[in-house]
C-alpha cells in the first residue's frame, strides 16, 4: 500500500507540475506581443513568470512532503529539520534544483518522490531556459532601443 501510494503521489506530482508549467509558459507566450512595454522587457516578465511557475512547483511538491510524512511508513527527512513549512519548502527547494546540499536527507519509501522531484526539477528548469532563449530570440535586438 505504501509503494502504490508513493507512485500514485509521484505520478500526480510530475503532472500536476508539467501542466503548471505548460500553462505559465503558454498564458506568458501568449501575452508578450500585447504588453505595452520595451520589446526587450518582455524578457524579464518571462523570466519573472518562470521564476512564478517554480515557486508554485516546488511549493506543490513541499505540500505533498508534509501530507505524506504525517502517515507512518513513508519514512521521513532527517538532519537539521524541524518540520516546518519553511523546512519543507527548503528541502523541496533544494531537492528540485538537484542543489541536494545534505543537511537535510530524506530515508524510507519518501526517497523515491525526492529522486523525481529532482529529475522533474531540471526537467522544467531546462524547458523555461529554453523558451527564454526562444523568446530572447524574438525581442531581445539591443540595436533597436537606443
Amino acid at each position: 500500500m505504501i509503494l502504490l501510494t508513493i507512485i500514485l503521489a509521484a505520478l500526480v506530482l510530475l503532472g500536476a507540475t508539467v501542466l503548471i508549467h505548460y500553462e505559465v509558459l503558454r498564458v506568458t507566450g501568449k501575452l508578450l506581443p500585447d504588453l505595452p512595454i520595451r520589446a526587450r522587457q518582455r524578457v524579464l516578465v518571462v523570466i519573472i513568470a518562470c521564476m512564478i511557475g517554480h515557486i508554485l512547483e516546488i511549493g506543490l511538491y513541499a505540500v505533498a512532503y508534509a501530507l505524506l510524512l504525517q502517515f507512518d511508513g513513508f519514512g521521513g527527512i532527517g538532519g537539521v529539520f524541524e518540520g516546518t513549512a519553511l523546512d519543507y519548502f527548503y528541502f523541496s527547494l533544494t531537492s528540485y534544483t538537484t542543489l541536494g546540499i545534505g543537511e537535510i536527507h530524506p530515508y524510507g519509501p519518501i526517497r523515491m518522490i525526492v529522486g523525481l522531484e529532482a529529475l522533474n526539477g531540471f526537467l522544467l528548469i531546462t524547458w523555461s531556459a529554453s523558451f527564454t532563449y526562444l523568446m530572447m530570440q524574438r525581442y531581445w535586438h539591443p540595436e533597436r532601443d537606443r
